[in-house]
């Protein structure tokens, strides 16, 4: 039996911050107690001068992503999946550890304890990956819900006409770019489950990337699968403007209503971003006990819009927050995501009452993201697991002191988390990973990613030149009217 007294922190328990001592015992929060009130011969850990939070739980992530910070400009969302397949492709067993766990140690120092990871191989699932991917998580010392990311459309067939608008050598070769079919991916898939299990911590679930790019027979054969194996399914639903009026072109209808009618919704099921969604979506969604991922940063950095999440939460939708990817938001800093989920609620012209107050913005960040996962944590409460961020009082997030929940949205940086728990077992002193990987993770990815850029030059330069026909197409298809906005529009006068 492990215990441990962690005496003397300022512990907010979901509504308030107030001094508290926490006996952690196997891996559990075995009590909440006032200063002082412990036992007195127990292995003790002085959390003076610390606010103590439950671990962020990030809903949203790719950790195949990890090795692509910063390499992306003024991308809008259909320039990231035009280069997603270099992005994310053609690596081995090792590109992929190091990769992930590079993404699991910044989530780490920055006070994550879980996240949910739809990663992406090119060029289609593999047990191998799906092994590697877990074990990764398990060494850094993180817990982490595993997606492997899959669809059977690629972009350039599923965007309507816009093959007809390419030079014809492009055009010849964005043609001939196609994913798996579906049965295949599939097999693959069922492959994987069934050879792979999790380590201690890691569990999996499935996600069919976005609607149109997946069949019919795609979505409901994921549908089954992860029925039959008890799997969440998480996946990517208008992002961006263009993502739902194609969805109306195709089917007449938004994507909610299209998911919905192959029977994809229940409260296993998430939607990430559900940036350009109508009312009767998240009354779709609501219905369903459906759960959002709302990544703030990733919508900005990409132009997507402001997602309505004071309509979701109006509805009763649990909503997690999330990072995205490097590919897409560049940095894993989960109080990022916290500052910007709380500023963004306030640019809508909307009364005071629907801003997101800075115990919601916490509250998304640890228990709606422990919902969105499916798993135990997200608060600080007896029998919780004891997943513990320890934040600095003395950091200057936190000088002068006024509301420690407040100054933890609205001033704080990854930089002020000192120490983390997982299940009780400590994962971070003095801010940084206490795996051993860590020390030589930075040589090990820049090795990693010399040798992969190499391998994935001539699709880079592909992608590269589609890029621009990509954009144009996205820019000029996505001035078509919507009943609702989610952008702020610029009057002629000033355009």
């Amino acid at each position: 039996m492990t215990v441990l007294l962690v005496t003397g922190g300022l512990v907010w328990d979901g509504a308030s911050a107030a001094p508290r001592d926490l006996l952690l015992r196997d891996g559990r929060i075995a009590a909440v107690l006032a200063p002082g009130e412990g036992p007195k011969d127990v292995p003790r850990f002085d959390a003076s001068d610390r606010l103590v939070l439950p671990g962020l739980v990030n809903a949203h992530t790719h950790g195949h992503a990890t090795l692509m910070k910063g390499v992306a400009d003024r991308w809008m969302l259909e320039s990231s999946l035009t280069n997603g397949a270099w992005m994310g492709g053609r690596r081995d067993a090792e590109t992929i550890r190091i990769s992930t766990l590079l993404g699991a140690v910044e989530m780490l120092e920055a006070g994550c304890t879980a996240c949910y990871d739809l990663f992406f191989e090119f060029p289609g699932p593999s047990a191998e990956g799906l092994a590697t991917v877990a074990a990764a998580y398990a060494e850094a010392g993180m817990r982490a819900v595993v997606a492997p990311m899959v669809a059977d459309r690629a972009l350039f067939e599923v965007l309507p006409g816009f093959l007809d608008t390419l030079p014809d050598d492009l055009r010849a070769q964005a043609s001939a770019f196609r994913l798996a079919p579906a049965a295949q991916t599939l097999a693959a898939l069922r492959d994987a489950f069934a050879s792979v299990t999790p380590p201690s911590g890691i569990s999996f679930a499935l996600a069919p990337t976005i609607p149109h790019h997946c069949t019919d027979d795609f979505v409901t054969g994921c549908r089954d699968l992860a029925a039959s194996r008890g799997l969440r399914l998480h996946m990517h639903i208008a992002e961006s403007k263009l993502q739902a009026l194609v969805a109306r072109k195709l089917w007449g209808m938004g994507p909610v209503h299209h998911i919905a009618r192959l029977g994809l919704l229940g409260p296993h099921f998430t939607a990430a971003h559900a940036v350009w969604l109508e009312a009767a979506e998240l009354d779709l969604l609501a219905a369903h006990g459906a759960t959002v991922a709302h990544m703030p940063a990733s919508n900005m950095r990409l132009g997507a819009g402001v997602a309505s999440v004071a309509a979701m939460r109006a509805r009763g939708i649990t909503v997690g927050l999330g990072t995205d990817g490097c590919n897409s938001a560049d940095s894993l800093d989960m109080a990022e995501a916290m500052r910007l989920a709380s500023h963004l609620s306030r640019i809508r012209d909307v009364p005071r009452e629907e801003w997101l107050a800075a115990a919601d913005v916490l509250r998304m960040a640890t228990e709606g993201g422990a919902a969105v996962l499916g798993i135990e944590g997200g608060r600080i409460a007896e029998g919780a697991p004891a997943d513990l961020a320890l934040l600095d009082l003395g950091h200057r997030a936190f000088v002068p002191l006024h509301d420690a929940a407040n100054q933890a949205v609205t001033c704080n940086t990854a930089g002020s988390v000192r120490e983390v728990f997982v299940g009780g077992r400590q994962v971070v002193a003095e801010g940084r990973c206490l795996a051993p990987v860590a020390a030589t993770l930075r040589d090990r990815a820049r090795d990693a990613l010399a040798e992969l850029m190499e391998r994935l030059a001539p699709s880079r330069a592909l992608a590269a030149r589609l890029e621009p026909h990509v954009v144009a197409y996205a820019e000029r298809e996505g001035r078509a009217a919507l009943p609702f906005a989610r952008k702020i529009p610029v009057e002629s006068s000033l355009a």
